[in-house]
C-alpha cells in the first residue's frame, strides 16, 4: 500500500490533493490505481493500491537495477503485463511528488513493498526523494539487490520543493 499522510492543511488540503492526483493520473494516462482517502487515521491520508501501467510491457520483477540472469537457465523470455518495475516506480514516485509540490503540501509519503522490510520513503514533509539506489549483497550464493529505503541524503534539501 502507498500512503500519503497530509501533515498540514487538514481534510481540505487532502481533498484538493486527491482531486488533482486523480485528474493528473487520468490526463497523463501512464498509470492506473485504486486511490481513496483514509478515514481511520489521526492525520488525513490518501491510500493508493494496485498501481499499474496503462500499457503492458515485458516484465521480470520489481527489483532495482538491471535484470539478473541465472547462469544455469540463461536469459528467459519476459512475461508481458502491466506491473511496475524499478524505473516505473521511480516515475510514479516523481508523479506523486509533482502533485504534492503543486500545492506545497507538507506530507509524509511511503509505501510498503513486499520485497523491502519496512517503509520505502518517497517524501518527508516538503522534501521529495530525488535519489534512488540499492546495494548488492550475496545470500546463500545468490546475488540479492537490497533497496535503500530512504536515507536523509536522498531527499531534496531546502524548505521549498
Amino acid at each position: 500500500m502507498y500512503t500519503i499522510q497530509i501533515l498540514k492543511g487538514g481534510v481540505a488540503k487532502r481533498n484538493r490533493v486527491l482531486s488533482y492526483l486523480l485528474m493528473r493520473m487520468a490526463k497523463e494516462g501512464k498509470f492506473t490505481a485504486n486511490v481513496f482517502h483514509a478515514t481511520d487515521k489521526r492525520l488525513p491520508s490518501i491510500h493508493i493500491k494496485l498501481v499499474r501501467l496503462t500499457k503492458a510491457k515485458p516484465y521480470c520483477g520489481q527489483h532495482p537495477g538491471e535484470c539478473l540472469i541465472n547462469p544455469f537457465f540463461g536469459p528467459q523470455k519476459k512475461q508481458v503485463n502491466k506491473y511496475l518495475e524499478w524505473e516505473d516506480w521511480i516515475k510514479f514516485h516523481a508523479f506523486v511528488n509533482r502533485v504534492l509540490n503543486r500545492f506545497r503540501t507538507h506530507a509524509d509519503v511511503w509505501s510498503n513493498p513486499p520485497d523491502a522490510k519496512g517503509k520505502m520513503w518517497i517524501r518527508k514533509g516538503v522534501k521529495p526523494r530525488i535519489n534512488w539506489d540499492w546495494t548488492d549483497t550475496w545470500v546463500s550464493g545468490q546475488r540479492v539487490q537490497l533497496w535503500n529505503q530512504g536515507t536523509i541524503d536522498q531527499f531534496m534539501s531546502g524548505a521549498n520543493p
